[in-house]
C-alpha cells in the first residue's frame, strides 16, 4: 500500500533485458489471441470456469512455456498444437491473429439443434433492426431534420448491424447438419 508507483523501464533497462518493439508486439499478439479465445467461449455461451480443449495451429514454432501460458490464460484443459496441414471439423469456431489460428472444438459441448434455433432467432432480430435503420435513413424528412452527427450515427449503426448479420449468418452456415 505504501509502495512507490511503478515507472516505465528506461532505455538502458530495456536493452539489458533484451526488450524491443518485437517483444512488445509478441506480447500484444499473445494478449489478443487469449481475448479471441475467450470471445469464442463467450459467443457459444460456454461456462468460463469450465476447462475446455483448444487447438492451436501456430504460424511459427512456439516454445512449450508459451503454450502453457496460453493454457492458463484461456483456462484450458489442454492447448493442443497441430501442424499447418491440420483441418478442423466443419462448424469448429476459430479465431486468427499473428500467432496463428485458435480453434475451439465443440463436439459434446453444445446442442447444435438448439444453437441453430438460437442463431436463427438472433438473425431475425438483427434483420429487424437493419430494416428499422434503413427505413429511417431512406426517409427524406428524417435525413433533412436531424443533425449530421445523428445521421452519421444511424449510418454507422446500419454498418454494425450488417456486419453482425454476416457474422451470425456465417456461424449458422458453419453448424454441422
Amino acid at each position: 500500500m505504501f509502495s512507490r508507483w511503478p515507472k516505465a523501464l528506461t532505455t538502458e533497462e530495456k536493452e539489458y533485458f533484451g526488450l524491443d518493439e518485437t517483444a512488445e508486439a509478441v506480447a500484444q499478439a499473445k494478449y489478443d489471441l487469449v481475448s479471441l479465445g475467450r470471445n469464442l467461449r463467450r459467443e457459444l455461451k460456454l461456462d468460463p470456469a469450465k476447462k475446455l480443449r483448444f487447438v492451436l495451429k501456430p504460424s511459427a514454432p512456439m516454445p512449450d512455456a508459451e503454450i502453457e501460458v496460453l493454457k492458463l490464460l484461456l483456462n484450458a484443459e489442454v492447448v493442443e498444437v497441430v501442424a499447418s496441414t491440420w483441418t478442423p471439423e466443419k462448424g469448429t469456431p476459430s479465431a486468427s491473429n499473428a500467432l496463428g489460428d485458435l480453434f475451439l472444438p465443440t463436439t459434446g459441448l453444445i446442442d447444435f439443434g438448439a444453437e441453430r434455433v438460437r442463431l436463427e432467432k438472433e438473425l431475425e432480430k438483427i434483420r429487424s433492426e437493419i430494416e428499422k435503420v434503413q427505413v429511417k435513413l431512406s426517409n427524406p424528412a428524417f435525413a433533412a431534420k436531424v443533425p449530421a452527427k445523428v445521421l452519421e450515427e444511424h449510418q454507422q449503426r446500419l454498418l454494425e448491424w450488417q456486419a453482425k448479420e454476416k457474422q451470425t449468418q456465417a456461424a449458422l452456415e458453419n453448424l454441422p447438419a
